[in-house]
């Protein structure tokens, strides 16, 4: 897989690097992830080696930061189909600006973009009417000192992020999650699933392969009926060089949402991604504070003050992130600390012996001896090794931990409880019980939803919950909810602005009343009866 999906991203971002000499670069969250995990975290210095000027978010809450001095060239990398997104975004960024020049690079083809102008238009393609509103706005800016601006809409289907040569996410899909029902399928939704299917024939076209497509599911029926019968995927197909062909496998998450929600895992990459933050506007990659290979503070100048950017997993070098994936924390501390040992410690005695018995402190005191050494340019050699060994030192050290412990031992019990008590299971009781000393367990509302979620797609139709039980877990958990957005309500009562936080989605950006947290009770429990419910149609694999 490594070499056509690398190739397919290859095509798609060499044109996008012509495009920015000379040019500000303006990146929304999901093409920038895209970039992100293809230059290997070296998205700023690739992009100044080709010539960028400056390079900004796409978006306006950043201003005045949108606003490049001298700038006459700008481009444009868009991964979102939401039209009033490009209209109010671009525009508002060509008004702070005096470009002559605009390039826009979409990842959305023409024929699901959608994009319709605010003024009156004669052409019908959507790459043409925003031609026009662009070069509408820089005339806008510039007057009488512009004639002619030069404005281009070019086509790549940037949504590949390759995280090793075995598995590739697609971060500009990040939202696409399966309907609990058929009846849910809104407009939005609809257009989400053709870009993506528009997205998937652009992949298959760059394999000059023949798809055979196999699903499980709603969504996945969907999106395989839409890509079967796509005009340019049936013409692409006869059209075809090749006679090998690919398999497509796709499968709705709703109906296995146990495997999502447990947080029972051999992965250390797994455990890395539970506790460490993920970097802004990002959802497959973590900041990793480095701040331990920082000096001392008591060694820094009073006159000098330092900043330590964060790591992150990101890397064109995919052994590391491979040992995370696929082995045992065991194996993995062994191979960390031999790898930190040849590093560090070959050149001074060669003929150290490397223990057997590693544990994340074994790690910590190689990585405290690389800092005290003061060696920056063997630190800058391995600068992305020590990144990596730096997010398994606090996933392991983190207190999540503890937390996550404690969740996987809970869904052990539900695990054995309903394989043994089936119709007569008293695991709800037993978590209104968890849920009434969840604070003194150290346990957040959305850990119990998580609990929640694992329970009844566990469960499925096959076992009966008590409907009393339910009904007290409703009661405990209105209270519960209700308990936490007045706590939320008190911390966040100095913010100018509400945070953007799972909370905020849960609770709102008011006042909560009881009334309200037995809405949004009832409201997760009927939610849980459709997650187990989502098998009932399947024969063989409830």
């Amino acid at each position: 897989m490594e070499n056509i999906i690398k190739d397919f991203a290859d095509n798609c971002w060499k044109d996008c690097f012509d495009e920015f000499k000379d040019a500000a670069v303006y990146l929304d969250d999901g093409a920038a992830e895209c970039l992100h995990w293809y230059t290997g975290d070296r998205t700023i210095s690739e992009l100044s080696h080709a010539g960028a000027i400056a390079v900004r978010e796409l978006s306006t809450s950043s201003s005045p930061d949108v606003a490049v001095d001298g700038a006459w060239k700008a481009t444009f990398i868009y991964s979102s189909i939401d039209p009033e997104f490009y209209r109010h975004t671009l525009e508002t960024i060509i008004s702070m600006n005096r470009f002559e020049v605009c390039t826009v690079i979409c990842a959305a083809h023409s024929s699901v973009l959608k994009y319709r102008s605010n003024y009156e238009t004669e052409p019908t393609d959507s790459y043409d009417i925003l031609k026009l509103d662009i070069t509408r706005w820089i005339l806008l800016r510039l007057g009488k000192e512009l004639k002619d601006p030069i404005v281009q809409i070019i086509f790549r289907p940037i949504f590949t992020a390759l995280i090793n040569e075995n598995v590739f996410v697609t971060p500009p899909f990040w939202g696409l999650m399966p309907p609990l029902n058929k009846e849910e399928l809104n407009h939005y939704f609809e257009a989400q699933v053709d870009y993506f299917v528009s997205s998937m024939h652009s992949m298959f076209t760059n394999f000059n392969m023949k798809e055979d497509i196999y699903f499980i599911g709603n969504l996945a029926e969907n999106v395989a009926d839409k890509l079967e019968k796509l005009p340019e995927a049936i013409e692409r197909r006869k059209r075809l060089t090749r006679t090998a062909g690919i398999s497509l496998i796709i499968v709705d998450r709703t109906l296995d949402l146990c495997t999502a929600s447990s947080h029972n895992t051999e992965s250390l990459l797994g455990k890395i991604l539970s506790t460490l933050s993920h970097l802004p506007g990002h959802h497959n990659d973590i900041a990793v504070s480095m701040t331990t290979l920082c000096p001392d503070e008591d060694t820094i100048s009073e006159h000098h003050s330092t900043y330590c950017a964060p790591g992150c997993l990101a890397s064109s070098d995919t052994s590391m992130m491979n040992l995370l994936i696929t082995n045992k924390q065991k194996d993995v501390l062994m191979s960390l600390h031999k790898l930190l040992s040849e590093i560090i410690i070959a050149k001074e005695s060669p003929r150290t012996r490397i223990s057997t018995r590693i544990s994340v402190h074994s790690l910590e005191k190689l990585v405290h001896k690389l800092r005290d050494s003061n060696n920056l340019q063997l630190t800058m050699q391995s600068s992305k090794k020590f990144q990596l060994i730096i997010a398994v030192i606090q996933a392991l050290k983190s207190n999540k931990t503890a937390q996550i412990e404690l969740m996987i031992s809970l869904e052990k019990l539900i695990l054995q409880n309903l394989a043994v008590s089936r119709d007569s299971s008293s695991i709800l009781a037993q978590l209104s019980g968890i849920i009434k000393t969840r604070s003194t367990r150290g346990l957040s509302v959305e850990n119990l939803l998580g609990l929640l979620v694992y329970i009844y797609a566990l469960a499925g139709t096959e076992i009966r919950l008590p409907e009393q039980q339910e009904i007290q877990l409703k009661n405990e958990l209105s209270e519960a909810i209700y308990d936490d957005a007045k706590s939320y309500e008190n911390l966040i009562s100095g913010f100018n602005t509400f945070p953007d936080s799972q909370s905020s989605k849960l609770f709102g950006n008011g006042e909560i009343s009881k009334e309200r947290s037995v809405q949004i009770a009832s409201a997760i429990e009927e939610n849980l009866h459709k997650i187990a419910g989502m098998r009932k149609s399947l024969q063989k694999y409830r």
